[in-house]
This record gives structure tokens, C-alpha cells and sequence, in this order.
């Protein structure tokens, strides 16, 4: 990809970051102020279900803001755009598609099929059969 190109993702990057940590702060300061103890027993379960959804969102956008940091700092040493497993180029359309992408589409349809994989004989492996010999 070229410089300008790079540079247009970086900011889009830079500006997506910034909201993340804008609501993120938004959300710990509301947090903070939540934590009153209630004095209904269920009440106070609801809240803290609240609170357990709102810190599993959170969590994910964590991970989404620890991502755009990784592509601007690939952006940075001009490795934006290249596949971390094979090293090729990924493809304009992925990278416009998904911008934070890490690994061309062979390369991700390969690791997504071991994952699958690994899926179906953890489940084979840990189902109980109930069929007994008699």
C-alpha cells in the first residue's frame, strides 16, 4: 500500500482509538459511581450483573483497542500490510474490509480450519455416550 493510503488508515486508527478510551473512561467513572451496596438482595444481584455485562464489553474493547495499537505500530515500521504467517501481501480489499487484519485470506482460512478442527475433536472427545453394552 502506499504512504498516503497508510496514512489515511493510521488516522482513522488514531481517531477510532481515542473514542474507545473516551467511552472507556466514561464507562470505569460510571462504574465507580455504581458501587453503592443495596440493601435488597436482588437488587444488589442485578447491579452486579450489570456490572459483569458491562466489564465483558469492555474486555472485547480492550482487546479491539490493543489491535488498533498493534496496526499503527505496523503502520509505523512499514509492516502494515504484509501476512504475519507468510509474509506476502495482503490484499487491498482485505486490508479496506478489515483494516486491522494481520494475516492474508489463505493464511486465515488455513488457521480458522485448525481452529474448527480443534473444535470438533474437543467435542468428540468430550462427549458421554450413553449407550451402554448389555
Amino acid at each position: 500500500m502506499n504512504k498516503d493510503k497508510n496514512d489515511d488508515i493510521r488516522q482513522y486508527l488514531v481517531r477510532k482509538m481515542k473514542t474507545l478510551m473516551s467511552s472507556a473512561n466514561g464507562a470505569i467513572q460510571k462504574l465507580k459511581i455504581s458501587n453503592d451496596k443495596l440493601a435488597d438482595p436482588c437488587d444488589q444481584a442485578s447491579v452486579e450483573a450489570s456490572k459483569n455485562v458491562e466489564l465483558h464489553f469492555w474486555s472485547k474493547e480492550w482487546k479491539t483497542l490493543l489491535d488498533i495499537q498493534e496496526t499503527i505500530l505496523r503502520i509505523d515500521h512499514g509492516l502494515y500490510g504484509i501476512c504475519d504467517h507468510c509474509g506476502r501481501q495482503i490484499s487491498s480489499k482485505r486490508l479496506k474490509a478489515a483494516p486491522m487484519s494481520k494475516l492474508c485470506v489463505e493464511c486465515q482460512q488455513k488457521m480458522e480450519n485448525r481452529q474448527n478442527k480443534s473444535k470438533e475433536q474437543t467435542l468428540n472427545t468430550t462427549r458421554i455416550s450413553y449407550h451402554h453394552a448389555c
